[in-house]
């Protein structure tokens, strides 16, 4: 009888742990995402806007990176160095800082990006950006709306 007891106690007891363990990675947000801010060249954020639309997010999807979202600020704030003419933000999405590597680079080594990105940003005639900026950031918190499962 007692041996019944022990195994029914040690059932429960991986029974919770299981529970528990479940429960724990459902409230766990997944993936790496990356702000980026663009500073365009006077004039030139709406085509920079417009490479993104028409060509480099898609060259960024086929490698599986997540094109989170695009914005164009409506305010300029001196202070984050955010000009509504020439400023550019997106974010991409992965599902860790590791893959973020990988796929990053082969998007960047992909003979469409050669061409429609490095290629004119190499020529002073055509470069579309000034500088940019890289955030790395993890989700925080049960209330992330955003999750990258790829």
């Amino acid at each position: 009888m007692l041996k019944w007891k022990v195994l029914a106690f040690l059932g429960l007891m991986f029974g919770v742990a299981g529970v528990v363990w479940g429960y724990a990675q459902q409230k766990k947000a997944i993936g790496f995402f990356e702000l980026r801010v663009y500073t365009a060249q006077p004039g030139k954020r709406d085509a920079l806007a417009a490479r993104f639309a028409d060509r480099t997010a898609a060259i960024y999807a086929r490698h599986g990176i997540t094109n989170v979202g695009y914005w164009i600020p409506q305010q300029s704030d001196a202070e984050l160095g955010i000009s509504a003419e020439n400023t550019f933000i997106y974010i991409r999405g992965y599902p860790s800082k590791e893959e973020r590597d990988k796929r990053l680079k082969a998007a960047h080594d992909d003979p469409e990006f050669g061409a429609v990105v490095t290629k004119q940003e190499q020529d002073p005639a055509t470069r579309l950006i000034v500088k940019a900026h890289n955030i790395d950031m993890l989700p925080n918190g049960a209330y992330t709306a955003v999750a990258i499962t790829k």
